[in-house]
Order: structure tokens, then C-alpha cells, then sequence
């Protein structure tokens, strides 16, 4: 095996020295054989120098931190790590000399015109093919051309809006095209929250060597989706199309909705009504203008694409058909990035624009046509074998990786559909340093450049996301490496562009509005068992020094899913063992680990409303309650009991900022109101079983004493309480300061009044059912506050008599059912139903007297 040539320079970190040995037989972006170092690698490697090894080891960390804090994720499927695992970002850039750059602007220019004019002569008059310049094998036997949209798509003007390209280069240092991405071309959100993390962790790096901004193309893509909107509107509706959390790219979707200030709705969330498209907000219905789209087309309408699909919205075709609504890209265009168009590029080229094409491409022969696929059956074991259809279960095969046997199954499968199938010539990649466990390491890579529509050119995000592997394989799927993509020097004065039109009116979608709510009822059940749990710990060891409070322990246990004949629990006589149970068990709704995860779902499919501050608090609750990182089941003994109490510590501490942070970081918009108005429907629902449970267990002296100091520190007021009385607790003034005290943020009045605040803050439809329901939950929470008041206790005696104690437990039974029913008034009025059912065990109800 020949070896890989050790290039030096002067001494640099990392590591100790630029020892970094390139491959043979590959183009190396930073080195160049003869000359070494590139110029305009220079400034990179020169500003390097100055970091030792522990600042350079102290950046890497600082980008993973970054990253994880910041909740960008990309989910590999059947990776054990989910939709949790975290983007992967190498420190050292790739950098591009900009008058290589501008060239390969100008041939991605020329490329995305010339298959905009393709794409609207294929769904037109359809002169290329009578031409002879495109076989009808080619269009008609492809999944991306859409029959429905025959007609649909005006000729007289560009269509596409954004397009992309897979770069490589060559070992002879031409940059070529691999694949053209024309139908929802993904990646440019990961490339420039790359440039942030970049910016955050090596801020002299890019402003030394005059990296060219990113910013100028996201204003242009906000520019470019309000022009295209179907009426002439100052502020045209746009709405980012997202298949849900389930997708791989869904941090992009959510971030692009984001920071392009759009609402990100999902196919549900979308209806068609007399040919217009609207979206289902919590105020009512909405009209569409644009679709920012997200969603491969396939899957965009059940009614004329993909039956089977559960992600779009039916009508969405007649409405583009009608023209009422635009979708960048149009439905249509999946059919450009069928790879067997690639060699009859250059004869489109030539008809369509007169012109040769400026950027060469990976040389490819399609087997429906019968000299190119002999070519490709004689040439099999060097050739890499792509289907036309994107998705298809083969995938892209290298000849060279397959056996005698693998390569006569292909060429039978080949002979028996050959229009499905292309050869491509394998290039030898050029080579990237990369950043392995501390020391430079050279690996293959490609470039996907992205571009936006601006009028009638075509505006080039300046770098792009990069790529990088040890093998042929540079998908983000299969595990590629990513990295920022420096393009230089630039100097330090930007394009200047006109501001944005931005969409003032930012709407909340009933799906939205139903994960927050949900959330909000998820992160007060889990914080009120955690406390709950904690608090029977504490008693346990009360009760050693204070015998009688075990009706209350017990009354407590049964709130959190526990009962004394429960047969659930192995070691069902030792209530530390049950805690500890309790802490792992995850089979039931209303489990304390079940609710985390549920509100973990919920926060994942609502992360475009989310600070980065609370995303680096759920991304800790991730990582110690994750499904792939649950808690042991500690041993018996006292430091099992000492690790569960840690436990629930950390999970308390973690949810309390959460909410303190979305307090402090939400505007009080509906998204707040709804995920506010969740907490306070389920903080009431557990103060009124907490009180109701301990008033059923009628202790007396020391032993109550005990339980109410027990279920104020449960509901995180024993402080309070002290500060107040300066006296040990006693029945009414705890009832007091947990039932009736208005400023007391703890109260079940304070609930129910907040709640009732919120409820007049929310908008509604004008439908006369929503408008019924909505009063009917104001009723509700206003006749709770009643009802309480009206069996409020003096504090003139500290105890109460039977009668009392009835009375109040009944109200306290009755404000349980009224809050359950402004849940489900909510529920009804604004909410679309079209989730999986929400579920959290009812709090068991105290045992009558």
C-alpha cells in the first residue's frame, strides 16, 4: 500500500506542529504538492498557529457545546440516539478563494436557469421531447413527474426558487457536479448555524481572513418569498411545510421558520377550502399565500399525489392548479433531479440558451438507452449504480465494493428495468483537513451549494455545507462530518440589500397551541411527583424520629401512581424501594419518567418558540431521562436511597428553570398563554388532591403537624409559610396560604385567576361553538373561585371541625372536576384533533371519609 506523503510547516496546534499526512491520488484543498500550502489557505493556518493545544482543545469542546446547548440535531435513522443526536461540526473550515468562487457561481447560475426552463416546458407545451432532446422513458418512467401538475405551472416566468448542488472535485482540480437538488433542497439552515457556531467559537479567524456574510442571502430568500406570493400583498402569509419532528432535517425546518420570522405548520395544520389554501390558527382561519416547502412532493396532497399519506393536505394541488397559493419549490420539480438527465445537459443547454454549459458533471450514462447500457454492464465493477428514483431501497452501489455474485444480480436487475437505472463514473474526491482526537487528519469531501431566486438571476449563499468522510459515502445519513465553508477574502464591506418586508402577523397553529398546552401540563405533573417523591423520602425519615405520619406517606404515594395493595412495585412493603421504582418505571401515562419524556415530545415539536437558554435545559433533561439514558435502578440500602434523592433533585432543579426561563424569555403571546394556562390547570389539579388527601387523613398533634410541614415543602412553600406566621405549620394557615392567599403564586386561587386571565388573552374563531366554549371555561374557573371562597375557614382557631373539613373537601372535589372540564373546553375550542390523544393519569381522588 503506497504511503501517505508528511507535509510540515512551521510549528502550529494543533497538534504541537502541522504534521498532516494527505492521501494519494486525491486533490488536497489545503496542500498543494508541489507549492504546499495554498495562499489562500495562509491566513487560516497562520491565525491557527496562535492556539495552543489546550485553546484549541478548549474551541472543539466549545462547538460541541455550542451545538447541543443550541438543540441542533439531525436524527440518523435507527440511531439509538434518536432525535437527540447532536450535529456534528469539524473546527477546521473548508476554504474557497473567491475568484474560484465567482466561477463556480456562474455555473450554478447557467444550471439552475437552464432546468427552470426544463421544468417548465416538461409540465407545458413539452417541446423538449418532441424534439428529441429528452427520451419520454426518461420524463414519464420518473416518481417526480407528477401527472396532476400537467398545465399547472405558468411557462411564462421562472418557477423554481431555490436550487442546489452536490460539488466534488476532481483529482486533477476541476470541481464538478454530482447531483442537482431541486425539489426541497435541505441543508443551507445547518450550513449557517454552522457559520454561527464558527462565529461564536473563532471570531478572529472570520474576521481576519474577510469571510463573506451569510446574512445577505437569508434577506434575499425573505425577499424572493414575498414576491412570488399569487396577490400583490405588502405582507403575504408564509408558512414553512414540515413533515413533523419525525424527519431528519426537522431542526432546519424549525429553524428556518424561525429566524425567517414564518409559522412552521405541518400538513394538518394546513386546509383547502373553494381552492385557497388556510391555515388553522388558533384565532380562526387564515389564508396562505406562500408554502415555503419542506415536504417531498409525493407526499404534499392524499387527494392527487399519495393516497396513503398522512402528511400533506388534501386540495393542495387544485389550489396550486388555481393558482391561489405559491410553493417554492412548485410541486413538479422533484423530476430535474432524476440523474439520467445529467447527460443530456449539454445538448439543453446548447438548444435552450446557446451556450455550453460552464461547470462539468460526473460523467453518467442512463441504461434506457441501449449503447449506454452496454457501456455500464461492461463496465459494472467500476461504475457506481444509481437508481433514477430517489428513496429507492438500493440506494446509490459502488461496483468496486461488490462480489462476482452481487454484480450478476445487478446486471439482472438492471436488464430487466434498465430505465431505472444510471452509471456514474466514480470520482476520486479531494481531500479536507479534519480535526481526529487531536491531531489533522485528511478525508474526502463534497460541497452542497445552495442558491435563491432574486427576480431573474440567482443569488449563491457564499460557501455552503460541507461534508466529510473517510469513505465514498458523504451523506449527513450515513454519518458524514460537516463543516463550515470559508469563502475568502471577501473584505469587509458587505452587499448592501434592501430590508425585508417581514410578516408582522405571526400566527400560532392549533397544533402548536396543543403542544404547548400539553407541555405545560407535562412540566407541572413531572415537577409535582418528582416533589412529591422527594417529600416521601424526607418523611421516611421524619417518621422514624415522629411515628404516625405513614397515612399521610401513604396518601402521597397514591398521588404519584402508588397504592398500598398496588402489587406493581417488587419490593412492595419498603416504601424507599417503591420510590426508587417510581423514579424508572416509564410503561404508564402519568409515570414520572413517561411525563418527562411526553413533555420532552412536546417541547420538540414546538422548538421554533424556544430560547436557546431553555433548549440547553431540555437538552439536560434529554440526556438524564432520555430513553437511552433512563436512571438505574439503584440497590436497597442508604445510598441507593441518597442517589434517587439526587436524582430527583437534578429533575426538580432542571424543571424549575424551565419554567422560570419560559416565564422570563416568552411574550405574552398565545404561545405563552397556552403553555402557562397547561401549568395552571395541572398545578391546580395537584394542589386540590395534595390538600384534599391530607385533610382525608384527620391526623392530629405531632403527626400533623409533620404532614402539613411534608406537603408545604411539596408544593415548595414551608419558607413561605414560616415567613408569614413565624410559627410551626398548622392546618389553617397552611389551608390558607395553599387554597385562598391571591398573591401567593402557589394557590389554587391564584390558579384559577391566572388561568381565567389567560383565557380572556387568548383569541378565538368567530364560530359560535368555540365562542359557547370558551365561555363555558371562564364559567368554570369563576364558579371554582366561588365555590372556594365560599367555605374559606377563619384563622381565628388553628384546627377545623368535621363539618368543615366536609365541606371544603367537597369543594376541593368539585374545583377537580371544573378544572378537568376547562381542559377539554380548551380542548374543543382551539385545538385540531388531528394528534395522538393527550394522557396523564388522573390523580387518584382522596378516600371519602
Amino acid at each position: 500500500m503506497t504511503q501517505a506523503a508528511q507535509h510540515y510547516l512551521p510549528p502550529m496546534s494543533p497538534p504541537g506542529g502541522l504534521d498532516y499526512p494527505t492521501l494519494p491520488g486525491a486533490w488536497d484543498e489545503m496542500w498543494d504538492a508541489e507549492a504546499g500550502l495554498r495562499p489562500h489557505w495562509r491566513s487560516l493556518v497562520e491565525a491557527m498557529v496562535a492556539l495552543d493545544e489546550r485553546e484549541w482543545s478548549a474551541r472543539q469542546q466549545r462547538i460541541r457545546r455550542l451545538l447541543r446547548e443550541n438543540g441542533v440535531t439531525y436524527h440518523v435513522y435507527n440511531d439509538p440516539r434518536g432525535y437527540s443526536r447532536t450535529w456534528e461540526l469539524d473546527p477546521v473550515p473548508l476554504v474557497i478563494d473567491v475568484a474560484e468562487w465567482r466561477a463556480i457561481e456562474a455555473g450554478l447560475n447557467q444550471r439552475a436557469i437552464l432546468l427552470d426552463l426544463i421544468l417548465r416546458d416538461l409540465y407545458g407545451p413539452r417541446r423538449l421531447l418532441g424534439a428529441g432532446l429528452l427520451p419520454p422513458d426518461l420524463v414519464f418512467g420518473h416518481s417526480g413527474f407528477l401527472r396532476p401538475l400537467l398545465g399547472a405551472l405558468p411557462t411564462d416566468r421562472p418557477q423554481m426558487v431555490f436550487y442546489a448542488a452536490d460539488l466534488a472535485r476532481g483529482p486533477d482540480g476541476q470541481v464538478w457536479v454530482m447531483a442537482d437538488r431541486c425539489q426541497a433542497p435541505s441543508g443551507a439552515g445547518y450550513a449557517v448555524e454552522n457559520r454561527s457556531v464558527m462565529a461564536r467559537t473563532f471570531p478572529e479567524l472570520l474576521e481576519e481572513g474577510a469571510v463573506a456574510r451569510l446574512n445577505p442571502w437569508l434577506e434575499a430568500v425573505q425577499a424572493t418569498l414575498n414576491a412570488i406570493a399569487p396577490a400583490a400583498r405588502d405582507q403575504p402569509q408564509v408558512v414553512v411545510l414540515t413533515p413533523g419532528p419525525a424527519n431528519e432535517t426537522y431542526f432546519e425546518h424549525a429553524y428556518l421558520a424561525a429566524r425567517l420570522g414564518y409559522t412552521l405548520a405541518q400538513g394538518d395544520d394546513l386546509t383547502v377550502r373553494d381552492g385557497r389554501v388556510w391555515l388553522k390558527a388558533v384565532e380562526g382561519l387564515r389564508p396562505v399565500d406562500v408554502i415555503l416547502r419542506r415536504l417531498d412532493e409525493p407526499w404534499c396532497d392524499p387527494l392527487e399525489l399519495r393516497a396513503d399519506s398522512r402528511l400533506g393536505t388534501p386540495g393542495l394541488v387544485e389550489a396550486v392548479r388555481r393558482g391561489n397559493v405559491a410553493l417554492a419549490n412548485p410541486l413538479g420539480a422533484g423530476v430535474l433531479e432524476n440523474p439520467a438527465i445529467m447527460p443530456f445537459l449539454p445538448a439543453l443547454s446548447k438548444a435552450l440558451l446557446g451556450e455550453e454549459l460552464r461547470l462539468p458533471m460526473a460523467a453518467t450514462w442512463w441504461c434506457g438507452q441501449e449503447k449506454e447500457r452496454e457501456h455500464v454492464l461492461a463496465n459494472l465493477a467500476r461504475l457506481a449504480i444509481k437508481p433514477i428514483d430517489r428513496g429507492l431501497a438500493s440506494g446509490t452501489v459502488f461496483g468496486p465494493e461488490l462480489d462476482r455474485a452481487q454484480l450478476a444480480e445487478w446486471r439482472a436487475r438492471i436488464r430487466a428495468e434498465p430505465h431505472r437505472y444510471v452509471g456514474q463514473e466514480i470520482l476520486t474526491l479531494s481531500t479536507v483537513p479534519s480535526l481526529d482526537n487531536g491531531r489533522l487528519a485528511a478525508r474526502y469531501a463534497s460541497l452542497r451549494a445552495f442558491l435563491v431566486r432574486r427576480d431573474e438571476a440567482w443569488l449563491t449563499l457564499p460557501g455552503g455545507l460541507t461534508r466529510c468522510s473517510d469513505g465514498n459515502m458523504l451523506s449527513s445519513q450515513s454519518g458524514a462530518l460537516s463543516k463550515d465553508t470559508w469563502i475568502v477574502p471577501v473584505g469587509h464591506a458587505s452587499a448592501h440589500m434592501a430590508a425585508p418586508r417581514i410578516q408582522s402577523e405571526e400566527l400560532l397553529t392549533s397544533r402548536a397551541a396543543d403542544n404547548l398546552f400539553w407541555a405545560g401540563r407535562y412540566l407541572e405533573r413531572a415537577e409535582a411527583v418528582a416533589r412529591l417523591l422527594r417529600v416521601v423520602l424526607d418523611g421516611l425519615w421524619e417518621e422514624e424520629t415522629a411515628p404516625g405520619l405513614g397515612p399521610v406517606i401513604d396518601a402521597l404515594m397514591r398521588l404519584t401512581g402508588h397504592t398500598p395493595d398496588s402489587r406493581d412495585c417488587p419490593e412492595q412493603t419498603d416504601i424507599a424501594a417503591c420510590v426508587r421504582w417510581l423514579v424508572t418505571r416509564s410503561d404508564q401515562p402519568g409515570d414520572l419518567v413517561h411525563t418527562v419524556r411526553a413533555l420532552l415530545g412536546c417541547a420538540y415539536a414546538t422548538r421554533e418558540h424556544w430560547s436557546f437558554a431553555i433548549w440547553r435545559l431540555l437538552n439536560r433533561l434529554e440526556r438524564d431521562w432520555g430513553p437511552s439514558t433512563t436512571p438505574q435502578r439503584t440497590r436497597s440500602g442508604t445510598a441507593s436511597r441518597e442517589r434517587t434523592d439526587h436524582w430527583l433533585g437534578r429533575l426538580i432543579d432542571t424543571l424549575a428553570g424551565l419554567a422560570g426561563l419560559a416565564s422570563e424569555t416568552l411574550a405574552r403571546d398565545p404561545a405563552f398563554r397556552f403553555f402557562d394556562l397547561g401549568r395552571r390547570i395541572e398545578r391546580g389539579l395537584v394542589l386540590a388532591h395534595v390538600v384534599n388527601h391530607v385533610l382525608g387523613a384527620n391526623l392530629g398533634g405531632d403527626a400533623e403537624r409533620e404532614s402539613l410541614s411534608l406537603v408545604l415543602q411539596s408544593m415548595d412553600s414551608l419558607i413561605a409559610f414560616r415567613r408569614r406566621y413565624r410559627a410551626e405549620p398548622f392546618l389553617t394557615g397552611t389551608l390558607e396560604l395553599l387554597l385562598w392567599e391571591a398573591d401567593n403564586p402557589r394557590s389554587l386561587i391564584y390558579q384559577l385567576h391566572t388561568g381565567r386571565l389567560h383565557l380572556k388573552a387568548i383569541p378565538r374563531s368567530n364560530r359560535q361553538p368555540d365562542a359557547a366554549n370558551k365561555l363555558a371555561a371562564d364559567h368554570l374557573l369563576s364558579s371554582a373561585e366561588e365555590r372556594l371562597h365560599a367555605v374559606e375557614p377563619p384563622l381565628t382557631t388553628p384546627e377545623l371541625d368535621s363539618n368543615a373539613r366536609i365541606a371544603l373537601r367537597l369543594a376541593l372535589s368539585d374545583t377537580v372536576d371544573r378544572l378537568y372540564g376547562v381542559s377539554d373546553a380548551v380542548t374543543h375550542t382551539w385545538f385540531t384533533h388531528v394528534q395522538e390523544a393527550r394522557s396523564l393519569r388522573p390523580l387518584q381522588q382522596a378516600p371519602a371519609q
